[in-house]
């Protein structure tokens, strides 16, 4: 039982660091590379940090 509770507690944390580590990337440049808003994007979505994925241009959402 003691190994399942170690393996939960380092599996967890290291999530953790992963999803840190993705936040840590800088914002895509407007006119910046493509690869790197895929890059972007794609680490954003497999981490699970939606808020951070975005739909592309915000600014054809017709929203306020």
């Amino acid at each position: 039982m003691r190994q399942y509770a170690w393996n939960l507690m380092t599996g967890s944390a290291s999530a953790l660091v992963i999803s840190a580590a993705a936040r840590a990337l800088p914002d895509p440049a407007p006119g910046g590379s493509r690869v790197y808003l895929w890059l972007y994007r794609f680490a954003h979505l497999v981490l699970a940090n939606f808020d951070k994925v975005g739909s592309g241009d915000e600014s054809k959402s017709g929203g306020n």
